[in-house]
């Protein structure tokens, strides 16, 4: 195709696409929900001056209500999908494809943020849209050097011209300095060297991100986009210096107008603080102007084979041109369709569905109806309406009547001339009416207080049963819901997964999962019968808690009953790691060991099963064999102990039984000895005494003799004295 043809045809696809996509209708709808979100409701229902203007969120509550559980459902854990094996060999390679696109997706883009517009976008606007595609780009740093010597300039250059085209020398400055000599003490000079370095890495890496829907398009007649014909896509977040720099034609580019969205009443609908809502011009800063340009994606036959293609085709401007890159047309065969939708209540054999603002506009509006007349209600009988009678009626009572203030005087002619025209008071009946509607809007959207845990005094005095019944039915509509947007998850990940694929040129080192891991794309299978689990919650943490254990029960029976070869370590691990996950960790080897966890080095299991236990009966007699072996063993060694023992009893008893001859002989003679001693003692006592017995004898007889002497001597005496007889 020539250039005019190429452009005509795209300028018919957009034409025909935006005749379906920008229809009044859905236009319209879009922008409608949006301002309904933001409680502007205007233009349906304008309030009257000096009523209330009061207006039910409902549509804001009731998806700001969803999103809790819809987040929680899709990225409450670390893995938002899983790659399943295609066969046993496929096990671990799954897991890699797992870890990875769930990294690449979560920590190297937004994807928490993304996740949240593309269900949010879908809830409110139809469609949430999610643009997958790989990004080439380099990434400049400068580095500045001072002072270096001539030796550390040389070995600077060296690498720079090593570095093959990494590193560029950008500018360099050589100066003399003088300095003094530390060995000499004298004056010398010396080269300085001042250098800039610019240095050049990759970082190019796969991007995701949501799409707002009235920038996309597509093919009136599409079901769905990856069988579509045709789709576009106009950016408008791109600066005219972005585009430059990404290879687009200067002149070109700087030709284009600014953006500034005050056109598109969808974008004006969503500005929360009237971002677009006067045009402006930043003529100051030419180069950060945002421009629009539009991505085609085309299924043709360009170049005239017979077989179509798709092709990425850019145009801008009001003619659409179509833009040159790197010095040529911005042409590009495409592989798929870089988009992935989902709505969350599918109209049948259509791409657009139905929102859920969809479902609650007319009841937002008809509570926004029943909750002003309530109010005005409630402000007439603050403030009635007074009946005045001319003939009482003075100069000043119309003046005061139209003063209404707490504790006013109203001047009157006469008294009695007042009298307040009573209102019926509607609160009997306005009541019921908001909570039928409130009603009306938990059966629709499967969103109520009970679900979100806001109203108490629902679940007093009722069984657990009842209760449960209560939560399991109001989540029915919203995992109906969470299953269906979770397609289109599944799209997401399928295209990151393709892209990563086919554009990853080198291995990649990332640090998951508690420990660095090395990755290369280049090697993953093409899925194109994968199975993706999307992680869709089974109910509360609790209930997903306790459906784990009841498996883990069971695995537990299985083991007791000799049924191991159904429960293997790795499915023992399985239930682990979905426990801890369950509870809030994210990583399982701070807990248990993945038993098919492997050494890169040596290949050779990091941790080795444990051998099977034997068979009890075996084990039974095995021991008693070892129980007699040890029992004879120990019989054997007392026996043999026992003749030792008997054999140094003997030898002990003859060196004993000579000891005791020895010294019964040594004691015996010292026993005469003493004997013979004891008897020269006794005899030379026996003389001693019968010595002393003789002197004693002497001196008995020497004292008798001399007593006998006396007592002769006083005889003598008294003879002697005694006086003579007279003869008269």
């Amino acid at each position: 195709m020539s250039p005019s043809e190429l452009r005509a045809l795209i300028n018919a696809q957009k034409y025909d696409a935006l005749a379906a996509t920008q229809s009044a209708k859905l236009t319209l709808e879009r922008e409608r929900a949006e301002r309904y979100y933001f409680g502007d409701m205007e233009t349906d229902m304008p309030a009257e001056d000096g009523r209330s203007e009061a207006y039910s969120s409902d549509v804001a509550d009731t998806i700001e209500g969803l999103m809790p559980h819809l987040m929680d459902i899709f990225a409450g854990s670390d893995e938002v999908v899983r790659f399943d094996p295609v066969g046993p060999e496929d096990e671990q390679a799954a897991q890699q494809e797992t870890d990875y696109v769930n990294h690449v997706f979560m920590n190297e883009n937004e994807g928490f943020m993304t996740l949240y517009s593309f269900i949010k976008d879908a809830l409110l606007s139809k469609n949430g849209i999610v643009k997958v595609w790989w990004e080439d780009r380099q990434k400049e740093e400068r580095e500045d050097y001072y002072d270096l010597t001539d030796e550390q300039f040389m070995m600077l250059s060296q690498a720079v011209v090593m570095s093959d085209g990494a590193l560029e020398l950008v500018a360099h400055t050589a100066k003399t300095e003088d300095e003094l000599d530390p060995a000499t003490g004298q004056q010398v000079q010396r080269v300085c060297h001042d250098v800039q370095v610019l240095r050049t890495r990759n970082a190019s890496r796969a991007m995701v991100a949501p799409v707002p829907p009235e920038e996309f398009g597509i093919d009136r007649n599409a079901r769905r986009i990856t069988d579509s014909n045709y789709c576009f896509h106009e950016v408008v977040t791109k600066t005219r210096a972005d585009l430059i720099a990404e290879g687009y034609d200067e002149n070109q580019v700087m030709a284009l107008p600014e953006y500034t969205g005050w056109q598109n009443i969808e974008t004006l609908a969503r500005d929360s603080v009237w971002e677009h809502a006067t045009p402006g011009q930043n003529s100051t800063n030419s180069s950060a102007q945002c421009v629009r340009f539009t991505e085609h994606y085309v299924r043709m036959d360009y170049e005239g084979s017979g077989k179509p293609m798709l092709y990425r085709i850019v145009t801008a401007g009001d003619d659409g041109d179509i833009l040159k890159k790197d010095g040529k047309l911005a042409i590009d065969e495409w592989d798929v369709m870089p988009f992935a939708s989902a709505t969350p209540i599918p109209v049948t054999h259509r791409f657009f569905g139905r929102s859920i603002a969809d479902l609650i506009i007319p009841i937002q509006m008809e509570k926004t109806a029943l909750k002003r007349g309530f109010l005005d209600n409630i402000y007439l009988h603050n403030n009635t309406r007074t009946e005045v009678a001319e003939s009482h009626a003075g100069p000043n009572t119309l003046d005061d009547l139209l003063v209404s203030r707490p504790g006013g005087i109203v001047r009157t002619k006469m008294p009695g001339g007042l009298n307040p025209i009573p209102i019926q008071d509607i609160t009997a009946s306005v009541l019921p009416g908001l909570q039928y509607l409130d009603a009306d809007l938990e059966s629709k959207t499967g969103i109520s207080k009970q679900s979100q845990g806001i109203d108490a005094s629902a679940l007093q005095n009722q069984s657990a049963t009842a209760v449960n019944q209560v939560f399991t039915a109001s989540q029915m509509r919203m995992k109906l819901i969470a299953r269906v947007l979770a397609e289109g998850v599944k799209d997401i990940f399928w295209l990151l997964h393709q892209v990563i694929q086919k554009h990853a040129t080198e291995q990649a080192q990332v640090y998951i999962g508690n420990k660095w891991a090395a990755v290369d794309p280049r090697d993953w299978k093409t899925r194109d019968h994968m199975t993706i689990h999307v992680a869709l919650g089974n109910g509360s943490k609790s209930q997903q808690f306790a459906q784990v254990m009841a498996l883990a029960n069971m695995q537990k029976e299985f083991l007791m009953g000799g049924k191991g070869h159904m429960v293997p370590d790795d499915k023992l691990f399985n239930t682990a790691s979905e426990m801890v996950k369950i509870m809030g960790h994210k990583n399982v080897d701070r807990f248990f060991a993945d038993p098919t966890a492997k050494d890169p080095q040596t290949g050779q299991l990091l941790h080795p099963p444990a051998p099977p236990p034997p068979d009890p009966k075996l084990m039974t007699a095995q021991f008693n064999a070892q129980a007699k072996q040890q029992q004879a063993q120990q019989q054997f060694q007392l026996d043999h102990q026992r003749a030792q023992n008997d054999s140094v009893h003997q030898q002990v008893k003859a060196q004993t039984d000579a000891a005791l001859a020895q010294f019964k002989a040594e004691l015996d003679a010292k026993l005469k000895l003493f004997d013979a001693h004891m008897k020269g003692v006794q005899n030379t006592q026996q003389m001693h005494q019968d010595h002393q017995r003789h002197r004693m004898d002497v001196a008995e007889s020497v004292i008798g003799m001399a007593h006998d002497h006396q007592k002769h001597q006083q005889s003598l005496e008294m003879m002697r004295n005694k006086p003579e007889k007279s003869d008269a």
